[in-house]
């Protein structure tokens, strides 16, 4: 079976940082770093039969994919054996 490795692009890292910020700002801080551990472990999971996400409704590519993670999308493309997380966001913003 192959393994996949994960790329968080920066733009992909700068959406967790504000994600994290804006959880921290409405609820707490411990809330923020459990979803956020949530979001990271989902990111992780992608390492395994990354395909199995639906195909991006954002960009119209073979190759790029939405995982859902509790009203959020996690955008990413596959390349060869790499994922590449190219953004993070909430569902209700797109």
């Amino acid at each position: 079976m192959t393994s996949y490795r994960i790329i968080i692009e920066p733009e992909a890292q700068k959406d967790l940082i504000n994600i994290y910020a804006y959880i921290k700002e409405v609820d707490t801080g411990v809330q923020a770093r459990r979803f956020l551990i949530k979001l990271q472990e989902s990111i992780e999971s992608l390492n395994f039969m990354p395909q199995r996400c639906r195909k991006s409704h954002y960009i119209d590519d073979e190759n790029r994919h939405d995982m859902i993670v509790r009203g959020y999308t996690i955008c990413y493309m596959i390349q060869e054996d790499r994922v590449h997380i190219v953004a993070v966001f909430r569902q209700r913003a797109y």
